[in-house]
């Protein structure tokens, strides 16, 4: 189950898609849809997303790859889980340190897979201190560690993996909608939709989407209010702070482990921080403010074809330079 990843919110929805056939499960903790040509590709691509949950990725029961490496500290594992987290070590760096695979110790102290709660100060400061990226060492054959009591949480990207195992189970002839609760991957061409973020069935941006992935980060739904003040469960791993809801990002990428990360990443950076970000390493992602303003990267401008801005009160936010 990857439901520590329900920022990924149902904003993003295809409402065309290129093969004859969808199907639904409830699969990673949400609802995963595919729209794919045979009966014979969707089955084996659910039973590859059920694999990487179950036995590679998911942290929410003891029986993963993943799961057993956070309770032993230590343990010689799989090219793939090898991989997949060398991987998003190197996000965490490239992001300096607004994605980060080890925030589950924050997560935790935060509760912010249950009610929520606002942790003591010193309680946080020794979570900051496990959630360092310096814990998670990768060593010879395949060894990986993790030291003072860090964890890894797979919220934040995987998901996005998951999505690029499926869809490369689909030929380069094929066309394909994947949809797992909101983050989406393509084979071929489909229009997907973009919501507000305070309203997830109310959409606001059109766009077509071209074998690639989109994935939207969102603090808005899972909130919680504590002292007057409302939390969302996205949490900035270089504070350990949990943000307040502040509008959503949308990341266009290559791969959906690419666009799964970088929206995560985005979110914790803001809007002008992100923005600066994205135009430094070419990135195409959208900006939904609170002020209800739309900004956009060089990159998404590039990517996302025939954008249309569905409702009035939305409005782009021009560059001024």
């Amino acid at each position: 189950m990857f439901l520590a990843a329900s920022f990924l919110l149902l904003t993003a929805v295809p409402t065309a898609a290129p093969g004859p056939i969808t199907r639904a499960r409830y699969v990673m903790g949400t609802v995963c849809e595919i729209t794919a040509s045979t009966d014979r590709e969707i089955e084996a691509a659910f039973a590859e997303a059920v694999r990487v949950e179950k036995a590679l990725l998911s942290t929410w029961s003891n029986e993963s790859e993943l799961a057993r490496l956070n309770a032993r500290g230590t343990a010689q594992v799989s090219p793939e889980l090898w991989n997949v987290l060398s991987a998003a070590s190197e996000w965490s760096e490239k992001t300096d340190g607004a994605f980060n695979p080890l925030v589950r110790p924050l997560i935790d102290r935060w509760k912010t897979r249950g009610s929520g709660e606002v942790p003591e100060p010193n309680t946080l400061a020794l979570a900051r201190t496990q959630a360092a990226i310096g814990n998670l060492k990768f060593r010879p054959f395949r060894t990986i560690e993790l030291s003072n009591g860090a964890a890894i949480e797979e919220g934040a990207f995987g998901k996005g993996y998951a999505l690029d195992r499926v869809l490369s189970l689909f030929s380069d002839g094929s066309a394909a909608v994947l949809n797992f609760g909101g983050q989406l991957s393509v084979k071929g061409r489909t229009t997907v939709t973009v919501a507000d973020p305070e309203t997830r069935h109310h959409a606001i941006a059109e766009f077509t989407l071209v074998n690639a992935s989109l994935s939207t980060s969102s603090g808005s739904e899972n909130s919680f209010v504590i002292g007057g003040r409302r939390f969302s469960h996205i949490l900035d791993p270089r504070s350990g702070e949990a943000l307040p809801p502040r509008g959503s990002v949308s990341v266009i990428a290559d791969s959906g482990l690419e666009a799964d990360i970088l929206s995560t990443a985005l979110y914790v950076m803001g809007s002008t921080d992100g923005l600066l970000w994205c135009e430094a390493n070419r990135v195409a992602a959208m900006f939904i403010n609170t002020d209800k303003s739309i900004q956009l990267s060089r990159q998404f401008r590039r990517t996302a074809g025939g954008l249309t801005i569905l409702d009035p009160h939305f409005q782009i936010k021009e560059r001024h330079e």
